[in-house]
């Protein structure tokens, strides 16, 4: 990932060397910044308990006992700034901040409650996956196994990039018509993922050239 810098002029979190015409301060380099995404994510979406956290059941928690959170859990340097510049630069808007509060949008294998609009995209949705699964995907659908809800991107690029995590990757195109004319929701994540309860064989197909 992209180092995260600071304005030393006006203070916001940016990915560019330079702000408001001077050099910014460096605040996480890009394996840091890496790192502490996935365990915010980790926290948020599974885990809480291994923080000391407890969510309320929207999946908020303050920012600052998140932090004390990854303090404790071995992240000494991290402060509520890191968090904030994490959550505000996050490319797939994994985090939504309120106030001095922070959930996970999407993702969550715990039960939380979180509101989400109905949106059906006028483009494909995508789905990275492995082959060998191929065969119970096209007879059983996309389930969601271990989380609350199917991930689906608008973004072949991303869903090629989850494929690849396999040894044997395939990508799976998914009509989001198909899906509105079963009587499936589909809900928007974040910037470019979108939720649904299931997705079945009929409105999805493999990509084979990608």
């Amino acid at each position: 990932m992209k180092p995260i810098y600071r304005c030393r002029v006006c203070g916001c979190f940016t990915e560019e060397r330079s702000h408001c015409g001077v050099p910014a301060e460096l605040l996480l380099d890009g394996r840091s910044r890496e790192r502490l995404s996935k365990l915010m994510s980790g926290l948020l979406r599974h885990f809480p308990e291994a923080g000391g956290l407890r969510l309320d059941p929207q999946g908020f928690v303050g920012i600052e006992e998140l932090a004390e959170a990854l303090r404790r859990l071995g992240h000494q340097w991290v402060g509520e700034e890191h968090v904030r510049a994490v959550a505000e630069l996050d490319p797939k808007g994994r985090f939504e901040v309120a106030g001095s509060a922070i959930r996970a949008r999407y993702g969550h294998s715990i039960p939380v409650r979180i509101r989400y609009e109905v949106e059906y995209p006028a483009q494909p949705l995508y789905h990275g996956t492995s082959r060998s699964r191929l065969d119970s995907i096209l007879s059983v659908g996309l389930l969601p196994m271990k989380r609350l809800y199917v991930h689906l991107t608008t973004s072949l690029e991303d869903a090629l990039e989850r494929a690849r995590r396999f040894p044997d990757p395939v990508v799976l195109a998914v009509d989001p018509l198909c899906l509105k004319k079963r009587g499936l929701r589909v809900f928007k994540g974040g910037k470019t993922v979108y939720l649904v309860r299931r997705v079945p064989p009929d409105c999805l197909k493999p990509l084979e050239h990608v």
